[in-house]
């Protein structure tokens, strides 16, 4: 196989790859034809490419080309059990001369039944951050050169950042969508929670609201804690560090690991509940403070730039919504109030 740089017709590939990305917003498109094209245009004979789900340590299959569905059935690709991989995520490109005899490599049996042989994986980076892997698959021994594997890294980073926009762009509409297709107040903050858990990863979140005096925080809505830690009571912001600096600042603020930072008022409780990281994002609705939404994470998870942005802009569409439903149930009292005194004028008036 030639050097995929050393054709013109590659190039065009690039182009071609690029051009669909920045066309489609849907992501299993992008990724698709992404696969398509380093597989059809540069003659390998497959191609994967796997996200890292972080609480799970798995690498979930988001796109594939060239292999069967028997392959692609296998089952899940543990990061604990893919010494290749675990090194891709460390940012390190991996070539494998024999995928069916190689250490490392999770199911070389079935590979071999496939008709797999040798093998280049990729790490998938976005943002300065690793998100997947990359796997591309040759039909015969084949040793990919350094400008193959120049070229297939840039294709990677293509699709690491299709994946980021098009992800971001698809779940703030979704999330968009559900929290503003209600107005109940229970509803917007569990829609929210349930969906930015989902989307950002993490094991569990909450929502909570400054009391009428601002000393304390009290649970609105919960998804994924058990009752046991929902119970331990309410959130004094004289006892809690990051709370107060959240609220004081206007800024998100994360503890990395539970156990080496303080700030939190209920470290035990957290302990317990298997949580070791936590980002605490303000909730602000006209220019005014209302509470905090906490994101935690079973796993020692530094929250990137884009996980931030993200975060905050869902808080920020969450507080709002709060105070839409708010006004809302107030005009309903209001409308109760009214109609039970225009009821009572009626009563008045028939006995009089």
């Amino acid at each position: 196989m030639n050097s995929p740089l050393a054709e013109p017709r590659n190039v065009e590939t690039l182009l071609t790859i690029l051009g669909d990305i920045n066309a489609s917003v849907n992501q299993s498109e992008a990724l698709d034809s992404l696969l398509r094209h380093v597989v059809a245009d540069l003659g390998y004979k497959a191609a994967t490419l796997r996200l890292l789900d972080q609480e799970k340590q798995q690498l979930m299959l988001r796109a594939a080309y060239g292999l069967s569905a028997q392959y692609l059935d296998k089952g899940a690709l543990d990061v604990a059990k893919s010494g290749i991989d675990r090194t891709v995520l460390q940012g390190e490109r991996v070539y494998v001369a024999d995928v069916s005899r190689a250490e490392g490599f999770q199911y070389p049996e079935h590979a071999a039944r496939e008709g797999l042989v040798s093998m280049l994986a990729l790490p998938l980076t976005t943002r300065q951050r690793i998100i997947g892997v990359l796997h591309v698959y040759t039909a015969a021994p084949h040793e990919f050169q350094t400008s193959e594997s120049l070229f297939l890294s840039a294709v990677a980073n293509l699709g690491a950042d299709a994946i980021y926009r098009t992800h971001l762009f698809e779940a703030f509409q979704q999330i968009a969508h559900q929290v503003n297709s209600t107005l109940e107040l229970d509803k917007v903050l569990t829609t929210l929670l349930v969906e930015l858990v989902r989307e950002l990863n993490v094991k569990a979140g909450s929502l909570r609201l400054l009391g009428p005096r601002g000393l304390t925080l009290h649970l609105a809505a919960a998804y994924g804690l058990s009752k046991a830690y929902l119970d331990k009571g309410a959130v004094i912001l004289a006892a809690s560090p990051i709370d107060r600096l959240v609220l004081e600042s206007n800024e998100p603020k994360a503890i990395t690991e539970m156990s080496a930072e303080a700030g939190f008022q209920y470290p035990e409780e957290a302990r317990r509940e298997g949580i070791r990281s936590v980002l605490v994002l303000p909730l602000r609705a006209h220019g005014t403070n209302i509470g905090v939404l906490r994101l935690y994470s079973a796993q020692v998870r530094v929250f990137g730039s884009e996980d931030l942005n993200f975060a905050r802009a869902i808080a920020d569409l969450g507080a709002i919504s709060i105070e839409n439903a708010k006004l809302h149930q107030f005009v309903e009292k209001r409308m109760e109030e009214l109609k039970q005194n225009v009821d009572g004028w009626y009563r008045f008036l028939a006995f009089s």
